[in-house]
């Protein structure tokens, strides 16, 4: 998907006001030239007042022009582009969905009691993992579509009611390039300060330089590899991630994080600190 599409997706599903204006474009382009605003007020859902003030801006932003004769005002060229791009964007978005939730015909998750193909299951989040529980102790439930014992990974189908998940986050901590100094330039002491108190689940490293800061902390990875979109997942599903980046290594994992939000409709949210002495 294209840098300028995703840009676009982003700005509409993040930005309730550039959704509207999105829709009430739409709505001049069915109707124009003879577009009322009581009409576009009623099938959007909102006020007339609020209608004829995205009016007024839309014209501002050179998107809207109106004619001699009332009611009559036609899109310019600049925003029919702007609404066939966003058109394009959400297309593609809705598109690649779809695709996602084909790959797996079945929810993975991990039993806690015995199960049988087509019990009726309690579902609970632990460490970012789906475990199985008796239904009555669990708002969120499916049916299992194997059988399996305490211990055993099984599918499960036709989910109902909300999982809980707490709330996860992602700790990026900046270190400096090996040409600035590398790990010898790091604030060790206050990479070890936010380690504490930060309490992460996981730590990811991406680079020589974050492997060498863990190994002079005494601290382990468990992501070294895809970590941009696996800290992301990791902290969708309710864990706290921190992870050790190389300068604008960061801009890579930020990118990710919004990826995921706008895929999955999450808030995932993140810190970036700099740990350069």
């Amino acid at each position: 998907m294209g840098k300028k599409i995703k840009q676009s997706i982003t700005r509409l599903l993040q930005n309730k006001g550039e959704f509207t204006k999105f829709q009430i474009l739409f709505e001049i382009m069915r109707n124009e030239p003879h577009v009322k605003q009581k009409d576009i007020s009623e099938a959007l859902g909102i006020t007339i007042q609020a209608v004829s003030k995205y009016f007024k801006k839309l014209t501002r932003e050179g998107l809207l022009v109106s004619g001699s004769e009332r009611a009559d005002y036609r899109l310019t060229q600049k925003a029919i582009s702007v609404l066939q791009e966003d058109l394009k964007g959400l297309e593609r978005y809705v598109n690649s969905t779809k695709n996602e939730m084909k790959v797996e015909g079945s929810l993975p998750a991990i039993a806690t009691q015995s199960v049988r193909a087509g019990d009726e299951v309690g579902l609970v989040m632990k460490g970012g993992v789906i475990y199985t529980v008796p239904p009555e102790h669990s708002v969120a439930r499916g049916i299992a579509v194997d059988d399996a014992l305490p211990g055993e990974d099984l599918g499960l189908k036709e989910m109902q009611g909300k999982l809980s998940v707490k709330e996860g986050k992602i700790l990026i901590i900046k270190l400096p390039s090996i040409r600035r100094g590398g790990s010898r330039s790091v604030d060790l002491q206050k990479v070890k300060t936010l380690y504490e108190e930060f309490k992460p689940d996981r730590i990811g490293v991406m680079g020589a330089v974050g492997r060498s800061v863990l190994t002079k902390l005494g601290l382990k990875a468990d992501i070294e590899f895809g970590i941009s979109r696996s800290a992301a997942i990791a902290a969708s599903r309710g864990l706290y991630v921190l992870v050790l980046v190389v300068g604008r290594m960061s801009n890579r994992m930020t990118e990710e994080i919004e990826n995921v939000n706008m895929k999955s409709a999450t808030s995932i949210k993140y810190e970036i600190r700099d740990a350069k002495i």
